[in-house]
């Protein structure tokens, strides 16, 4: 028993690894693409093009962003039960239902974009352009998200992740080029030529993926034909399933995302009836969605890999009824998200700025003091999506759902009154975020605690970690204004204080033995990293 844990923990992190590996490389590609995009642009047209953003990203979430993680549920537990018929009637269903509702979504996206641009950014128009080119995109992520699911589902993480990247590069390449043609008819078709590259990355995702499924269907066959299963699913309720699975999971996501559009509607119209010029309105949520937001988002991406990799494993201990097992995949998933999210938050606050710097040339203080203040949000967004996820997948699929529309309450209330009355502007949006992913992260322990009876053991779990990324942070700080003040270069200086950061964590780590020599074994190349650290003594 001890040794399947081990293994099943070891899967889980391997797993986790690969989706992290691919999160980090799609994020770099994305923030390095961001930065000509930005410069071509501008912040005007970078507003634009976060508004038509939050549009886009509700309506992927109603058609896509639960499709992998549903599919990928239902057919783990298939699998695990050697049902391969049932698993490949899923697919077909999934496949089906995502492309009818997407497409239907992305027609009336396409049609109505000027009237949903003018009624949720206070007459703002020049957001439909970004947001027509978004429109089929919708569909083209939906059918990928199928895909990405059915091959979850069996338990592989690799398919995704080099869809993921692959995703991403031709985003990159088509977003600057067809921004630099178009941004001559003005910001606004500039913002859309930066849309167009989304369109066209998600299309070779779904290309790519397709052949990975169509070389695996030979196998899947001869599973099928081996397959004793005599209970065969019909159509009718292989849907039921899937709009049962998906419509707990959309609903959690649609509330954290649709805060998200609140905070940039609540932003546009209130700071319009203060008075505000439109061009200041959009410069400044330009530097919100473009800078702040991507640096933030960048360790989430990694945290949320975990989420994905965590479903299959869950999904089907519960099929298999292995309780032990469901909470050792719960310990090492919240461990190793207090160990990713806590060290990047820490970071973030005390580098954010200077980094801003290195990357968009912008010296002016504003982008390191809003990723001061929201640094905090890496850890509560990173534990609050881990916990959705584990609820969800413990078939709790309502509970996130409520706690989330709770959140969102009281978000909506403290959002209002910061922006209307105390004159924050832009850290009205990001003090009310804290609140949201905060109040979040209480209501969904409090769920795992009364419902599954799992207890979090915040001294063992975090205090170790919070402990080593403050030694990490103050070493990091010192160290770039240390270099800084020799060597007068912010990129060196930067470069180099990160290094030293990543570094100094991970001996604290090992020294403060906040991780142990049993966890670092189940890391992909464990037992190497296990010898080199023997042969220097720190173990």
């Amino acid at each position: 028993m001890a040794q399947t844990k081990k293994n099943s923990a070891k899967d889980l992190i391997t797993q986790s690894t690969i989706l992290a590996a691919a999160s980090v490389i799609v994020r770099l590609i994305g923030l390095i693409y961001r930065i000509p995009l930005t410069n071509i642009v501008g912040n005007e047209g970078m507003g634009y093009y976060g508004f038509a953003y939050e549009v886009y990203q509700i309506l992927v979430i109603l058609s896509t962003s639960a499709v992998p993680t549903a599919v990928s549920k239902l057919i783990a537990a298939r699998v695990a039960r050697r049902e391969y018929k049932n698993a490949a009637a899923i697919f077909r269903c999934a496949l089906k239902f995502s492309a009818l509702f997407s497409g239907t979504l992305a027609l009336i996206t396409f049609i109505f974009a000027p009237f949903i641009s003018r009624t949720l950014f206070g007459g703002i128009t020049e957001v439909s352009p970004a947001l027509r080119i978004l429109a089929p995109t919708v569909c083209v992520c939906a059918v990928m998200g199928v895909f990405r699911g059915f091959t979850q589902g069996l338990g592989t993480m690799v398919p995704t992740a080099v869809s993921q990247t692959l995703e991403q590069i031709f985003n990159a390449i088509v977003s600057i080029v067809a921004a630099a043609l178009l941004i001559g008819k003005g910001a606004a078709y500039g913002a859309a030529g930066g849309t167009l590259g989304t369109l066209v990355g998600a299309a070779s995702g779904v290309i790519f993926l397709y052949f990975i499924y169509a070389s695996f269907r030979p196998t899947m066959r001869r599973r099928i034909r081996k397959d004793p299963t005599k209970k065969i699913l019909e159509d009718r309720k292989i849907y039921r399933m899937v709009i049962l699975t998906i419509v707990p999971l959309v609903l959690t996501s649609t509330v954290y995302q649709i805060s998200s559009l609140i905070d940039s509607s609540l932003f546009s119209n209130i700071l319009k009836y203060l008075g505000y010029q439109t061009s200041f309105i959009s410069s400044l949520y330009g530097i919100y969605s473009s800078k702040y937001q991507m640096l933030i988002n960048l360790p989430l991406g990694i945290t949320s890999a975990l989420s994905v990799a965590i479903i299959p494993g869950i999904a089907g201990a519960i099929a298999l009824k292995r309780p032990e097992q469901v909470r050792e995949h719960m310990d090492m998933g919240i461990k190793i998200t207090f160990m990713i999210a806590i060290p990047c938050a820490v970071g973030i606050a005390l580098l954010g700025g200077p980094i801003i710097q290195m990357l968009f040339s912008d010296a002016t203080t504003l982008p390191g003091r809003m990723l001061f203040v929201g640094a905090v949000n890496v850890v509560f967004y990173a534990l609050s999506t881990l916990t959705s996820t584990v609820l969800q997948a413990s078939s709790y699929m309502k509970v996130p759902v409520i706690n989330a529309l709770i959140s969102l309450g009281i978000h909506i209330l403290f959002t209002v009154v910061l922006l209307a009355f105390a004159d924050l502007h832009i850290f009205a949006i990001i003090y009310g975020n804290i609140i949201f992913s905060f109040c979040m992260c209480l209501l969904n322990f409090y769920s795992l605690m009364k419902l599954v009876g799992y207890r979090i053991d915040l001294t063992k779990m975090a205090l170790p970690t919070l402990i080593a990324s403050l030694i990490m942070g103050a070493i990091a700080f010192l160290s770039y204004r240390g270099i800084l003040f020799i060597l007068g270069s912010n990129t060196v200086s930067v470069l180099l204080a990160i290094l030293i950061a990543v570094v100094s964590y991970a001996l604290v780590m090992v020294i403060t033995r906040a991780v142990t020599e049993e966890e670092l074994y189940m890391f992909p190349k464990g037992a190497s990293l296990v010898r080199l650290l023997y042969r220097i003594h720190l173990l």
